[in-house]
């Protein structure tokens, strides 16, 4: 995803790349964030205590996730740009609990049919 976003950059700029720009920042801290906790798991309190680097590490990893600007700000910059692809459509004509009363109507006799062969 980097490497895209680095590839579209060089190519059409900045402001061209700028969805996928904040999609790394997204993604790639979250991830960050996922390893250095699966991490912890695995080495129970020693992986929290000072002893070894995940302590640390897991606090950079949180504070990635906000210094770049908080994750939700990069999802709504990428969901707006997505939904601009997209164009609104007209609300139903129909009320759909209308439509099914008048199914049961139309149908009623096969349902009576129906449910006295279940009986």
């Amino acid at each position: 995803m980097t490497l895209q976003a680095a590839w579209k950059m060089d190519r059409e700029g900045a402001a061209a790349a700028r969805v996928e720009i904040a999609m790394i920042k997204y993604f790639g801290a979250t991830v960050l964030y996922n390893v250095i906790d699966r991490s912890l798991q695995v080495h129970g309190s020693l992986g929290y205590s000072t002893d070894l680097p995940l302590e640390a590490m897991y606090r950079w990893a949180r504070a990635a996730r906000i210094y770049d600007g908080p994750d939700e700000v990069h999802r709504q910059t990428v969901a707006r740009h997505t939904l601009k692809a997209y164009e609104g459509s007209e609300v139903p004509t129909e009320f759909i609990p209308a439509r099914a009363e008048r199914a049961r109507e139309k149908f009623a006799e096969a349902l009576e049919l129906l449910t006295a062969a279940n009986a």
